[in-house]
């Protein structure tokens, strides 16, 4: 099987039973919900497709271990901290998962930091969803850690994502100030 069809696949299969759930937060149009053990073809969908993972360095998962690996530090953050990555569908379909956003809590240079993510299906890109979805996230999570900054790392060549991380107030480091995978760090002011 290619890439392209495992990926295809993965797209296919990546509808899960989204009644036993926990939901996070629900917004306009989407309903954001806890990684749950079944999330593995949702994880590998999205970040095995090597079009999501353009800024990657380390480019798509190659393989559903890799997603596992992901999915089961999802599950863990949530567990340990109360907040973490969620999945995302749109209340039309709730079945679908059309991607991942949220916040984690983590730390750089010594301080403790919401670490802002998002990432979303081809599909779903240009319809505002990863902000809707990032707003969302933040507005459950950050009333239950006051005072932890967020900030987002972002390659500087991933101007997509940079453009949404302004528009959701985070600028990137006046000092030009990196990461140790060499992305910007982009902070909430």
């Amino acid at each position: 099987m290619t890439t392209t069809d495992r990926t295809d696949h993965a797209a296919r299969t990546a509808h899960t039973d989204r009644t036993d759930r926990t939901v996070v937060a629900v917004s306009e149009r989407l309903v954001l919900t806890r990684p749950q053990e079944g999330d593995v073809e949702a994880v590998f969908a999205i970040h095995g497709d090597p079009e999501t993972n353009r800024y990657n360095p380390n480019g798509a998962q190659r393989d559903r271990a890799a997603s596992r690996e992901m999915l089961d530090g999802f599950v863990a953050d949530w567990v340990r901290d109360g907040v973490g990555y969620c999945t995302v569908a749109t209340r039309e379909d709730p079945g679908t998962v059309i991607g991942f956003a949220g916040l984690y809590l983590h730390t750089l240079d010594g301080e403790r930091v919401f670490n802002l993510y998002y990432r979303f299906r081809p599909s779903a890109w240009g319809l505002g969803y990863a902000a809707e979805a990032a707003r969302a996230a933040m507005a459950e999570a950050l009333p239950r850690h006051p005072g932890v900054p967020v900030i987002a790392l972002i390659h500087a060549d991933n101007l997509p994502s940079r453009r949404l991380a302004e528009r959701l107030g985070l600028v990137a480091d006046p000092d030009g100030r990196t990461d140790e995978e060499d992305r910007l760090i982009h902070r909430m002011v």
